[in-house]
């Protein structure tokens, strides 16, 4: 397969795999949900995306978003309050989570937990304490974002029978998106990746080729409903890199034709419009010369008719 053509192809994948890097690192994204959110307050998650960030990046990781993240859950373990006779203070223990999982599928490849205390005159406040004792540079943590790399590509070299099993029975039923998206999860680490992206390319074609079949058919439908410009606009739709892009060039060239066709005929008939109208005036002008000449005639034998009477009558 040409390269050029074939890395064209794969650019489509980037959005769907932007944690896969050429050097074969897994690169990991910030991710909390919103149980989480709701859980620690618009603020507070935001502080500790952060923070989740900062871990990553500070692992020789890219913070990419991607198919692979890093998510916290946080798992309050004891909520007590104390009287200081001035004031209450709110005190919290809670088990803090990091968990390196792929999005799509849900599946888990490591994660590891810290526990954290904290108190404060609020239980928002107490979060916040809470966020602020995570440590960045905890060796727990680079522990797990290191472990994962090799966990996630072992995993998917085992997963890649079934993974192609199940892109296989994808394209049978021509769910090509979903065909897509299953191998957008492989990495660049596992085995026979080179096939993976070949089998991509193949994917690709097909639901572009799909898309332009679809897209000339309902073109064809909304011609003859007369909307031209709605058959013109699923075109420019189409991308003309899919394997079949021609069928587009020939219904442009076929709705060029009948255009075409279509002028000339209306052309024609305006011209023999005319031709009529021109016989008519040039028949109305011929007949009223007729008329004329007639009636000069009939005038110039009446003059001679009188003229004989009188010489008849009086030897004029």
């Amino acid at each position: 397969m040409n390269l050029l053509r074939k890395l064209s192809f794969s650019l489509v994948f980037v959005l769907a795999a932007l944690s896969l890097r050429a050097q074969a690192v897994i690169d990991l994204s910030a991710y909390i949900d919103d149980e989480t959110a709701a859980q620690l307050g618009d603020n507070n998650a935001a502080a500790l995306k952060n923070k989740i960030s900062k871990i990553i990046t500070r692992n020789g990781m890219a913070d990419a978003a991607g198919l692979f993240v890093v998510t916290p859950t946080l798992t309050i373990t004891d909520d007590g309050a104390v009287d200081t006779g001035m004031t209450t203070l709110h005190v919290l223990r809670a088990d803090l989570t990091l968990s390196v999982k792929n999005l799509f599928e849900d599946t888990v490849f490591g994660s590891q937990t810290i526990s954290l205390q904290a108190n404060g005159k609020s239980i928002e406040a107490c979060m916040r304490s809470l966020i602020n004792k995570v440590n960045v540079n905890d060796a727990r943590f680079a522990k797990l974002i290191g472990d994962v790399q090799q966990g996630i590509a072992d995993y998917y070299t085992r997963q890649m029978p079934k993974i192609l099993a199940k892109v296989n029975s994808l394209v049978a039923r021509e769910e090509y998106e979903d065909a897509m998206a299953a191998l957008a999860v492989i990495p660049e680490s596992v085995d026979e990746y080179e096939a993976v992206e070949d089998l991509k390319v193949q994917v690709y074609d097909k639901l572009l080729a799909g898309e332009v079949t679809r897209a000339v058919a309902q073109a064809d439908i909304l011609v003859r409903q007369g909307d031209i410009d709605g058959a013109l606009e699923l075109c420019r739709a189409c991308n003309p890199v899919s394997p079949n892009y021609g069928e587009v060039i020939r219904f442009l060239n076929r709705l060029d034709a009948q255009a075409a066709a279509a002028e000339a005929a209306a052309m024609e008939q305006e011209l023999r419009k005319m031709d009529a109208e021109a016989m008519r005036a040039r028949t109305q002008q011929e007949a009223a010369v007729e008329a004329q000449s007639l009636k000069a005639e009939r005038a110039e034998s009446s003059a001679k008719k009188g003229k004989s009477l009188g010489e008849w009558l009086f030897g004029l």
